[in-house]
């Protein structure tokens, strides 16, 4: 592989909110990280960050390949939503060249190939869960699953410099919102369901305990609250407790499926999975928005992610 010419990055030198940037010239020899996307948005959106990370670390050309059917069904991937910005992309898995060296070395012959539930059940025959990947690997082109461990960051100011919505039909809403509700002064409640319910009676504990948690927030004294929800029996229940909160979401309730979401198939999905992409990212950065977020099952990766990138969440939007 022949090396490259210098690539200029701009990264912060303390943070995003202090606006100082420093330049950084690359001219090490370029290699690639792909990184290929399985389950939810929010255990997606954890694996992006550990690669990004590394991608930065290591000074790699980074190309996220979420075209599994989770999260596509045709013509949906990263990019119709997201752009990575201020560090080395690749535009294409065709622009890899065709002597590349790949880790694990399963990918050589399936790059473009997807991650699949069978696959997942193999990935420790194929060797193709690298868990977190904090080493150097002897090849020109990694291949992160985005399975099994992760580094999970509390700090996401690294993330937000590249990270960024490009898709206006997910930003404009969310602005609308905003301004709208007054998202910043308000308290985001992510109501889930639907796979995570294993009985009414843990369902009403987990809206029970949510109630208690806004009311020690403010929720008896005026504070302004909204909701996100793929569960319209927990939001119903959520709804006794708190009738002045304002819910947000819409298909995602309409559509509610006891499998999650995110896990409806091709074949029995109502409207296109572009549609629900859209509802759910809208959803997403509403609950980012939001000045606090209270969650109704603890390991919501959803919601987590949504707090550490409320800080953030203008420069993403741009």
């Amino acid at each position: 592989m022949k090396e490259t010419a210098p690539i200029k990055r701009l990264v912060p030198k303390n943070s995003i909110k202090a606006g100082v940037y420093i330049s950084i010239d690359y001219t090490t020899e370029m290699k690639y990280l792909i990184v290929k996307g399985w389950l939810g948005f929010g255990d997606r959106l954890e694996s992006l960050k550990m690669a990004v990370k590394y991608a930065l670390d290591h000074k790699l050309q980074i190309y996220v390949d979420w075209t599994d059917s989770i999260w596509s069904h045709g013509d949906e991937s990263f990019y119709t939503y997201f752009k990575l910005v201020n560090m080395p992309v690749l535009n294409s898995l065709d622009d890899i060249p065709a002597d590349a060296t790949f880790f694990p070395p399963y990918w050589k012959d399936n790059l473009k190939t997807s991650i699949t539930q069978d696959l997942f059940n193999k990935r420790k025959e194929l060797g193709i869960d690298l868990g977190i990947i904090n080493k150097v690997y002897d090849a020109d082109v990694i291949v992160f699953s985005s399975i099994g461990y992760r580094t999970l960051y509390l700090e996401s100011d690294f993330f937000a410099n590249v990270f960024r919505v490009a898709d206006p039909r997910i930003k404009n809403p969310v602005i609308e919102r905003q301004q709208k509700y007054s998202l910043s002064k308000c308290l985001g409640i992510h109501i889930r369901g639907t796979d995570r319910v294993r009985s009414q009676h843990k369902r009403e504990l987990s809206i029970q305990y949510m109630s208690v948690n806004a009311v020690m927030s403010g929720a008896l004294s005026g504070k302004p609250m909204v909701s996100v929800s793929d569960d319209p029996i927990s939001s119903e229940i959520w709804g006794r407790f708190h009738p002045q909160t304002v819910p947000l979401s819409s298909l995602s309730l309409r559509l509610s499926s006891q499998k999650g979401n995110h896990n409806v198939g091709k074949d029995t999905l109502a409207v296109s999975k572009d549609t629900m992409n859209v509802d759910m990212l809208i959803d997403f950065f509403t609950l980012c928005s939001c000045e606090s977020i209270l969650k109704s099952y603890k390991d919501s990766r959803f919601s987590t992610e949504a707090g550490r990138l409320h800080r953030f969440i203008n420069v993403i939007l741009s």
